[in-house]
């Protein structure tokens, strides 16, 4: 997996810790390019990230209070609903949304996850099993770990 160097609050800068990236702020505007280049220009819109690393070099920010923290990232594992024929531990396969709009199913959050990349290619490293609530759709779904 990828390493990423990038910023984020202090308060938020723990090993193992996860955010999703939704873009820079206004403030983010005023911020020095050298300092916004590894702060938001290395993170992808609409990811999720996790912390694997820290860093003691700590800079000022307008956006968080006491400052932000070099950390090291890389992008997050997803769990995700799968359809059962298309899934075995170590396939690679296009991740396309599905088109469910059935949004108070137990299993919604799962069927669109959050920090998809559209049209991703991901390696499916673990199989959780069946998904816990049977799909109103009828698909047979199972529940994976999903890794770009």
């Amino acid at each position: 997996m990828e390493k990423i160097i990038t910023l984020i609050g202090i308060k938020l800068a723990k090993i193992n810790g996860t955010f999703l990236f939704t873009g820079p702020t206004d403030e983010c505007k005023n911020c020095d390019k050298s300092i916004k280049s590894v702060c938001i220009q290395n993170l992808e819109k609409g990811c999720i990230y996790e912390i694997i690393n820290l860093r003691d070099i700590i800079h000022p920010c307008a956006v968080h209070e006491g400052g932000v923290r070099v950390v090291e990232v890389q992008k997050a594992p997803i769990k995700a609903a799968l359809e059962a024929k298309f899934v075995y531990e170590g396939a690679v396969i296009s991740y396309y949304i599905s088109d469910c709009d059935e949004v108070s199913c137990k299993n919604y959050k799962y069927c669109k996850p959050i920090g998809i990349v559209k049209e991703g290619k991901y390696k499916i490293t673990k199989v959780f099993g069946n998904i816990s609530h049977p799909c109103s759709k009828g698909k047979s779904l199972k529940l994976v770990e999903l890794k770009l």
